[in-house]
């Protein structure tokens, strides 16, 4: 029997496209002329489950996909969510199984169910874990549907190596490696961690509070929160003991440009093995483009750029014009380009070459200077537009509505060219103690793009509605707060039905307010924990009597 090199075990169908974590990997590993097989939605209640493809030569990857299984499978109330947008017609279940938690395809806590089975079944075989829900929660973390400090990834599911963010060059690496005879746990390669029975020698490593400190002392939380993303910005490694044995994350590896414009460059399908039938996840992003990764943002309560980065690296305009038009010629092309973009769609260009820089955010309290203009992403759309069979393009991600005020000529393309019957944009709030918590602009910075707004609007033949996004519930947030935002919201004439509770996710600084109830400079921090309060908070926007279908410009 055939023995693939590596076999990627992932809890929904394997999506070959340039948007999907696997679709990726696998393209990385056999451009270096590695054999992969594709272990998708075992029942992992049997370990049998995951030998079906037998033992690979080198490793298992487990990729437990684009979102935290926890935050995928509960709402903020923690309620479960009884479908998955990333399985057949979104089905949570298995076919003909009863519709309970020992029957759902993801489990929760993804990566460790599918680590320990592989581990029942195969005893001496390296295990690799990655995505964001390895990245957020290696080191120990809160975790919100059981409400407790939960210990590393790496030590509950005894795997051998973890993969930091995207990781396509690390696996590559791993792969190599392994081929050489190096052993999984002696691999200290950038964007990896592996637990060690001792700290590390290097002075380059920023220790963290241990997880037993954590336990005794809530507000331990928040230094080991605040030195993990002090250490990132400065590309440092970082160590925390746990147990007698010490979780060891090296600095981040470095991508650039070429590095994006070789994996993107693949040839994809957009299409799964499977199926011919796409789930709502690939139908979303079938035609999707990928222009850069990382976030200067640096919102308290985001995990991309703890996933990511902070630093923005950008694809070339030659690159993503070349994907532009391998998708025209795809047999469902119907003219229409969903997204271009990243994180924030018009961060492309934005790279930034000042290394060790020590601030969170590259936009907030004001605009960074080292930072390129915006001005890339609107040639990059111009030139999209161009492209021969190209009728639409969607900017779909999501979009920093503070920096249009810096390129007003960009807002306007986009609501001419770019947009549908709305244009969504994140103020998350609007009162400043709030958004001062959030890392957010201030609510003087949304009245001043409404007026923006609203002057470019009066000029369209097809007028433009503005859609905010909102979160009720972040720390810091009392009911006299949404109380006032909610007359804010509507003396702006904007109506949102996009308002969701606060969920803390793990390895965010949000979520060490959350839990240790301080700022990150530890004073005192007012947190609501009570679902029925925070509903309360909600329905102060869901149920609100419809208002005028056009903004008008604030006084």
């Amino acid at each position: 029997m055939h023995r693939f090199d590596v076999i990627l075990v992932l809890p929904y169908p394997f999506s070959d496209h340039p948007s999907f974590p696997e679709g990726i990997l696998k393209k990385a590993l056999e451009a270096e002329d590695f054999s992969v097989g594709i272990l998708e939605t075992p029942f992992w209640q049997k370990p049998e489950s995951f030998a079906i493809l037998g033992k690979p030569r080198l490793f298992f990857a487990i990729v437990s996909g684009p979102v935290d299984s926890v935050v995928l499978n509960y709402t903020s109330s923690r309620k479960r969510r009884r479908e998955d947008l990333y399985q057949f017609g979104g089905k949570a279940f298995f076919q003909d199984t009863p519709s309970s938690i020992a029957y759902k395809i993801r489990p929760d806590r993804t990566t460790l169910v599918f680590a320990n089975r592989i581990r029942e079944r195969f005893k001496d075989i390296p295990i690799i874990i990655g995505g964001l829900e390895a990245s957020l929660r290696l080191f120990a973390h809160y975790d919100f549907q059981e409400d407790r400090i939960r210990r590393s990834i790496l030590l509950d599911s005894r795997a051998d190596l973890a993969v930091t963010g995207i990781g396509e060059k690390q696996i590559v690496s791993i792969a190599r490696l392994l081929e050489k005879g190096v052993a999984a746990g002696e691999i200290d390669i950038p964007g990896t961690a592996r637990i060690a029975p001792a700290p590390p020698p290097s002075k380059d490593f920023v220790k963290l509070p241990s997880l037993e400190n954590i336990g005794e002392d809530p507000l331990k939380l928040m230094e080991a929160q605040l030195l993990h993303e002090k250490a990132m910005l400065k590309n440092k490694g970082l160590c925390q003991e746990q147990g007698g044995r010490w979780v060891i994350v090296q600095k981040a590896e470095a991508y650039s440009t070429p590095d994006l414009d070789h994996i993107y460059g693949q040839d994809y399908v957009r299409a799964h093995y499977s199926s011919r039938s796409p789930t709502p996840a690939l139908q979303m992003n079938l035609f999707s483009v990928t222009s850069h990764r990382g976030c200067c943002g640096g919102c308290s309560f985001c995990s991309i750029a703890m996933h990511e980065g902070k630093q923005v690296v950008s694809r070339s305009q030659e690159s993503i014009l070349q994907e532009v038009e391998e998708m025209t010629r795809h047999a469902a092309w119907k003219g229409s380009i969903s997204d271009i973009g990243g994180a924030s769609a018009e961060m492309y260009g934005m790279d930034c070459t000042q290394n060790g820089c020590e601030k969170p955010s590259c936009l907030q309290p004001r605009l960074c200077r080292h930072l390129s203009p915006v001005t890339p992403f609107l040639g990059l759309l111009r030139e999209c537009r161009k492209v021969r069979g190209v009728k639409k393009i969607f900017v779909g991600s999501g979009i920093r509505f503070d920096l249009f005020l810096q390129h007003p000529e960009l807002l306007e393309e986009i609501m001419v060219h770019h947009a549908g019957r709305f244009l969504r944009i994140a103020p998350e709030h609007t009162e400043d103690e709030v958004l001062r918590l959030m890392r957010k602009p201030f609510f003087d910075v949304l009245e001043k793009f409404v007026r923006l707004f609203e002057s470019i609007n009066r000029g369209l033949r097809r007028r433009i509605q503005l859609a905010p996004y909102l979160i009720v519930g972040h720390p810091g947030e009392t009911s006299k707060h949404v109380e006032s935002m909610a007359r804010k919201i509507g003396r702006l004439g904007l109506i949102s039905k996009d308002v969701q509770i606060f969920t803390p996710t793990p390895g965010t600084l949000s979520t060490a307010m959350f839990y240790s109830g301080v700022s990150p400079t530890f004073k005192p921090t007012e947190v609501e924990r009570d679902v029925k309060t925070l509903m309360r908070r909600k329905r102060l926007f869901t149920e609100r009597p419809a208002t005028r279908r056009h903004t008008k410009s604030p006084a």
